[in-house]
């Protein structure tokens, strides 16, 4: 968005606002684009079968102990490296939630045999307790079949695909937006 270019965007009441340019872009302008929406913390799981991991470095030598297991839970950031083939939607999330970012997005790569032929992503949104000491949070379940072994789901290019068709046929302001 740049400076100087908040308050004519704005003006333009965006649905959605992705920083793709620059991380000191939401360092600068990060309070003025929040100030029209929530911080909600986020927590996303993807499982599949082990046979569909395509892990790296301390990951690779990772194994199910049973027929569910956690491989990694923690920061986005510590599992990008380590499985970029498996962590797409976690990344994803980080980039869409910049207040959080990669170190405050929780990921968490579970391998269950069960799984054999779909990737299973669970997000879930929570946000500060309020003055009832109870939270808002919102949860979804996603199960995208997948061939035995693949790290893609099989509708992974179709949605996003169908996503991004979507935005372009918006009322309000058709198409997609670069800034």
């Amino acid at each position: 968005m740049g400076e100087g270019r908040i308050s004519r965007e704005e003006s333009r009441h965006p649905d959605l606002v992705v920083e793709v340019a620059h991380p000191k872009i939401i360092h600068e302008s990060g309070a003025e684009i929040l100030r029209h929406a929530s911080l909600l913390s986020l927590r996303v799981t993807m499982a599949t079968h082990p046979d569909g991991f395509r892990l790296e470095g301390p990951l690779a030598t990772a194994h199910s102990t049973g027929p569910r297991t956690v491989l990694y839970e923690g920061p986005v950031r510590g599992l990008c490296p380590f499985a970029p083939r498996n962590s797409n939607t976690m990344a994803a999330a980080a980039l869409a939630a910049p207040s959080l970012g990669f170190d405050r997005v929780i990921g968490v790569l579970v391998a269950d045999s069960s799984l054999k032929d779909m990737h299973v992503v669970d997000v879930e949104l929570s946000g500060p307790p309020g003055s009832t000491g109870q939270r808002f949070a919102v949860y979804t379940h996603r199960e995208n079949p997948a061939a035995p072994g693949a790290v893609t789901g099989s509708a992974t290019v179709t949605t996003f695909w169908r996503s991004l068709l979507g935005c372009c046929q918006l009322p309000s302001k058709p198409g997609i937006h670069f800034c």
